[in-house]
């Protein structure tokens, strides 16, 4: 669960911007109250707040888009490794 993307709001909301934000999630109801008020309470919360902000500033897309390059990689080289012995067996 992701407060900053519950309370609709950007990492560097104060006080004022969350309590706002935080009436208008409610009127929204796009989520229920208690996970606004979840949001709300660990974005208060300095040291929740810290920890959200390093756990939603990790982009790991990235990182997947590289880990399936390199897959797709080893599947190549293990296809020609294996046309290569076909070949050679077969002269």
């Amino acid at each position: 669960m992701n407060p900053y993307k519950i309370l609709n709001i950007d990492y560097h909301a104060d006080k004022r911007k969350i309590i706002v934000a935080v009436a208008l999630a409610m009127r929204e109801k796009k989520f229920s109250v208690q996970e606004v008020a979840i949001a709300q309470k660990e974005i208060m919360n300095p040291m929740t707040r810290s920890a959200h902000d390093f756990l939603q500033f990790i982009d790991v897309k990235p990182m997947q888009n590289q880990f399936a390059l390199i897959k797709q990689q080893k599947k190549k080289i293990v296809f020609d490794l294996n046309r290569l012995s076909n070949f050679d067996e077969n002269s």
